[in-house]
């Protein structure tokens, strides 16, 4: 095939072939980019099992999101070839690296901590490998590990309810068939029994022993007889070189009984990573390690100099990498398992008790539990209809301060730890009531503004006399600060303070005695990223926060003076909020669990079907002008960015550009080219680039904020948002003075069908995921004319800023609506009457899309949400 095209890939060269097909080197034509193409030989495609198993090895593997495993970009068939397009790495596999004598335990280590990684991750999405061993794993020049061939995965069962669907037929193989190779399968796999996560764990062992050793732990001289001895016999024993820890780890894992391996690949990439950390701090020797009597098993691996200088290269990667990673012996347990979301925790003094929201166990409402660590029913604070959140803890355990209304205006109220009567304890005109107390138990300290333009700043507000003093003063074209915490001795305030949404950091400003400001912030991180939650340590010097630093929200640790880079905490993603007791010896995390996808509404019959499920958060889709592509935001390779994809949602291919995270986006009238609001540099831009993607070119030299662009509908405009409040403004598509539209407010432009106005959000909704929470923040739908003038209102209550768009006779919107009210509305211009055009069973994202032709609505959706508080044991 070499020279062939299949679709837009050039086959380039052969890599390699196995049982499950033939893996070439192709080129990307329309992405100018190096892919491999694996393929089923023509003489096998009839062979409807292996067809059906390389089909689930794509779709198994594109449901992973990880940096240890192969991303697949495509599963397609052409000139009846069918094929998977996956990412090319150019490296070797493990079994060429594993020297005769086994390899150094430095470097095994390093490679096992990411292949147990890999594997908690695909256990986590409920999928086995199957078939792990040295030539499924592939080694960088970087020391980057990579897992492939997922041909055998299975999904693992799991108890469906009576309204769950399954997505996937006929996802295991049957009982009784023995797949996989010999030398690394496990017991129950080599007896043709069910597998389950377990069974990799073996392998897993079986790879680590081979690693250290240099020999298969089982062999024999026929598959018959390595099955044999994978059933009956067990590897020769380890060696004392073989540190006493590791020898335990392998011995775990190697266990016949699977009831009695190790219980989870999180427990041993958690063990390894111990080891891993006092190799490198040099409590361990990194000298090569092996078992004697062996049997040759082929010529030595020799390493050339040139090698030699990318194995040190790859050191100092691992060294880098060592600032970020996660502490090793942290793990949180379940505190609350209740459906709905359980958020923002705050322990008592003595650390016994945890407050926190909750919307209760018909997800009706949101109002303030009290529950005892270790168990017992929840205490519910609060009835109101309302929203409550943040509880905050009164130094001596007597009160508890929260927050009630929605955003931009909340009142701060006061409870008995134990129930009572409420009092009033301040407002906040703030997006978000993060309060909490000083020290001496007489203050509050509240996220507050003096008036709306003003960014929000931190003020202590007296329970003595009711007065209220400003603490920070955010810098010209800040967006706001919050999450003001006192330290325990009263010398300092934390505060996150945000540039715009989502592009913040944590500061630290002293405090006189009487907690009066005495000196000029001092900025604790540079990261320019979401910071959610904060929390002091008990000496005053250490600070917990959360933060999307690396990907998904994580909890993070960080000495404030100290040049340190922040440390990951191991204990969890996805978390949002936190608390930690003064002793500093609990920490409670709110963990979240969401899945976001996309759905195509038919608007003739009113029925609507997912478009692209994924384990990922895909949202905000945007239809190309002539209905064959659709663009959107995904994470499925990790964090967010733009793919695009077939209007029926097969082909979905991520769109390269020299930025990251993608966040607003919108196709020029031709489709050559999309605009996009990206977080670059550290704060959001505008930009466009090519729709195949490639560089980004910024859309004015203005040296505000930018984000939001849309394209006029001749193509000769462009509309962005920039300043705070944000404002709409446009500017020639080929350069020139950009021109206010704009002059109380707006975001999310889109130009009607005959171009003469511009349809906009009145007011910016943060959150492009939204939850009940986000219901009534966009404000209402306005139009201007499109060169500007007078503004006016056409609909009171769009939910989302993202969440509508513009027919030629009307607009489709999402409006706003509280739990088990989510709708789709339809709103006729000529008449100003609107009409429910369909009813979600589940909270709606931000995006909605038109089909060129009518038809059809795009539109995001919650499929899943809610938060359990997890408690970190071993955390001091």
């Amino acid at each position: 095939m070499i020279g062939q095209k299949l679709l837009h890939y050039e086959i380039v060269e052969k890599l390699g072939e196995g049982g499950m097909g033939v893996v070439y080197k192709a080129r990307d034509t329309h992405l100018d980019r190096f892919v491999a193409i694996k393929v089923l030989p023509p003489e096998k495609v009839a062979d409807s099992e292996r067809k059906r198993r390389f089909v689930q090895e794509a779709k198994a593997a594109s449901a992973l999101n990880h940096s240890s495993i192969i991303h697949v970009y495509d599963i397609s068939l052409d000139a009846g070839v069918d094929f998977i397009a996956m990412e090319y790495v150019a490296g070797q596999t493990l079994d060429q690296l594993i020297p005769r004598k086994g390899m150094r335990l430095n470097d095994a280590l390093k490679i096992a901590v990411q292949i147990a990684d890999a594997l908690a991750k695909a256990h986590a999405a409920g999928i086995v490998h199957r078939d792990l061993k040295p030539g499924n794993i592939i080694v960088t020049g970087d020391g980057l590990v990579k897992v492939l061939d997922f041909g055998l995965a299975k999904l693992t069962e799991t108890a469906l309810g009576e309204d769950e669907v399954t997505r996937t037929a006929k996802p295991h193989t049957e009982e009784g068939t023995v797949i996989g190779t010999a030398a690394y399968m496990s017991p129950e796999q080599a007896e043709g029994k069910p597998v389950d996560a377990r069974s990799d764990i073996f392998s897993f062992g079986a790879v680590l022993y081979e690693m250290v050793t240099g020999v298969r732990a089982f062999r024999g001289d026929s598959r018959m007889s390595t099955l044999a001895a994978v059933l009956h016999h067990e590897p020769a024993p380890l060696g004392e070189e073989v540190p006493g820890d590791l020898r335990k780890i392998i011995a775990r894992c190697l266990r016949k009984d699977p009831d009695r391996r190790s219980r989870s690949m999180p427990d041993v990439r958690l063990a390894l990573e111990e080891m891993k950390e006092e190799s490198d701090s040099g409590r361990l020797a990194g000298s090569p390690v092996h078992v004697a009597p062996r049997r040759a098993r082929g010529p030595a691996v020799w390493v050339s100099a040139a090698a030699l200088l990318v194995l040190a290269a790859a050191g100092g990667w691992f060294l880098l990498r060592e600032a970020t990673r996660p502490r090793p012996g942290l793990k949180a347990v379940p505190l609350t398992t209740m459906p709905g979301t359980e958020q923002y925790p705050s322990l008592s003094p003595d650390g016994n008790l945890v407050a926190y929201s909750w919307d209760g166990p018909n997800l009706d409402n949101t109002d303030i539990y009290v529950q005892q660590i270790g168990g017992g029913a929840p205490l519910r604070l609060t009835t109101d209809a309302a929203i409550d959140l943040c509880p905050a803890w009164s130094p001596d355990g007597r009160f508890i301060a929260f927050g009630r209304g929605a955003s931009y205006k909340w009142e701060i109220l006061i409870v008995p730890s134990l129930g009572g009567p409420e009092r009033k304890g301040g407002v906040s005109m703030s997006l978000f009531p993060s309060v909490s107390w000083s020290p001496d138990g007489r203050n509050l300290v509240i996220p507050d503004r003096v008036s709306p333009p003003e960014p929000s700043s931190i003020f202590l507000h007296s329970l003595d006399s009711g007065q209220r003093r400003k603490l920070t003063s955010p810098p010209a074209g800040t967006e706001a600060d919050y999450a003001g915490r006192i330290s325990p001795d009263g010398r300092w305030l934390l505060v996150v303070r945000n540039q715009a949404y989502g592009i913040g950091d944590l500061y630290r400003i002293p405090l006189a005695d009487n907690y009066a400001p005495r000196g000029e912030p001092e900025r604790l991180t540079s990261d320019r990223t979401h910071v959610y939650d904060t929390a002091w340590m008990p000496d005053s010097r250490e600070v917990l926060f959360t933060s999307g630093r690396e990907g998904p929200a994580s909890a993070w640790h960080l000495t404030a003076g100290s040049r340190a880079a922040p440390e990951r905490l191991a204990a969890g993603a996805d978390v949002a909020s936190l608390a930690v007791s003064l002793r500093g010896n609990r920490l409670v995390l709110s963990q979240g669990r969401s899945d976001t996808n996309i759905w195509r509404l038919d608007l003739q019959s009113g029925q609507s079907e997912a478009w692209a499920a994924t384990t990922a958060m895909d949202y905000l889709p945007r239809y190309a002008p002539d209905g064959r592509r659709v663009a959107f935001v995904s994470t499925r390779s990790g964090t967010p960015a733009i793919w695009v994809a077939d209007a029926d949602g097969k082909n979905a291919m991520e769109m390269p550009m020299a930025g990251r995270m993608g966040a607003t986006l919108a196709w020029s009238p031709d489709g050559s080219r999309l605009a996009v609001g990206a977080n670059v540099r550290g704060k959001w831009e505008g930009f466009t680039l090519s729709s195949q993607g490639g560089a980004l070119d910024r859309l004015t030299t203005d040296p505000g904020s930018l984000s939001g662009p849309s394209w006029s509908r001749d193509g000769h405009w462009l509309y962005f948002c920039s300043g705070l409040p944000t404002e709409i403004y446009r500017v020639p598509t080929g350069g020139g003075k950009a021109t206010r539209i704009t002059r109380q407010g707006g975001f999310g432009p889109i130009e009607s069908r005959d171009a003469k106005f511009l349809y906009y959000a009145k007011r910016y909704n943060s959150s492009h995921v939204g939850t009940d929470l986000d219901a009534g923040r966009a404000g209402g739908l306005w139009r201007v004319p499109s060169a500007g003038g007078d503004e006016i209102e056409i609909l009171p209550d769009l939910r989302f800023w993202d969440g509508f768009d513009v027919a030629p006779d009307g607009i489709y919107y999402i409006p706003t609506g509280g739990p088990g009210n989510y709708t789709i509305r339809f709103l006729d211009l000529a008449t100003g009457k609107t009409r429910q055009v369909a009813t979600l069973p589940k909270p709606p994202a931000g995006g909605l899309s038109l089909s060129p032709d009518g038809r059809h609505l795009l539109y995001s959706q919650i499929d899943q949400t809610g938060a359990d508080l997890m408690l970190v044991e071993n955390f001091r």
